[in-house]
């Protein structure tokens, strides 16, 4: 992802700066980028235009912040699936990042809501390279997890693959719940829903 300018990373953590980046990612997630304008940013923080032109240069900048801002915070070690994927065994800890895949859902819902304003406003130019990695990242979670359990999976699965497919089918399926608003749309509440996930993936469809 693209760097914002320099005098926004020189200014970081002003109280001004943050209520700026809360009210452009209300706005951008309800209204999108192109039908947000910089001074509705600036009277939705309730700041003057010429102060947001003190921490960036354009309205992309603030855009691209923003991203930046919400990446590191996702990925931080502390987070719900990151900890999932680095503190339990794989295929034995499916159920679990089910669950924490709803989490992050629930608590990124602002950042995947970004993520689709990218998408449809810029092509995905600014999150591209972020899934570009993303196989890399969860490789090196499989082998920070602990061993053992990796053992059990059949020789002709891709272990990096499954792991992928597995985590983003429980974040399709809360997506769908928690930001598309359609509720127990598997005809299933979370925990029952989580939990056949978890039977599919480990025993598949058949007798």
């Amino acid at each position: 992802m693209a760097k914002t300018a320099a005098k926004t990373k020189k200014k970081g953590g002003a109280p001004n700066l943050d209520r700026i980046l809360a009210a452009a990612s209300l706005l951008f997630t309800r209204k999108g980028y192109n039908g947000t304008s910089t001074r509705d940013i600036a009277a939705e923080a309730g700041v003057s235009l010429g102060n947001i032109y003190n921490y960036f240069g354009t309205k992309e900048e603030i855009f691209v912040l923003l991203l930046e801002k919400y990446e590191k915070e996702y990925f931080s070690p502390d987070q719900p699936l990151i900890k999932a994927l680095t503190t339990t065994a794989f295929p034995d800890n499916i159920e679990g990042l089910g669950f924490a895949s709803r989490e992050m859902v629930e608590k990124f819902s602002a950042y995947i809501l970004l993520i689709y304003v990218d998408v449809v406003e810029f092509e995905a130019k600014h999150v591209n390279k972020m899934f570009a990695r993303m196989r890399q990242g969860y490789a090196a979670a499989l082998k920070a997890g602990p061993g053992g359990a990796k053992a059990r999976i059949a020789s002709d699965i891709d272990p990096v693959g499954a792991l992928m497919m597995v985590t983003w089918n429980y974040f399709n399926y809360f997506i769908m719940e928690k930001l598309f608003k359609v509720k127990g749309h598997y005809g299933l509440p979370d925990e029952q829903a989580v939990k056949l996930f978890a039977r599919v993936f480990k025993r598949g469809i058949l007798a």
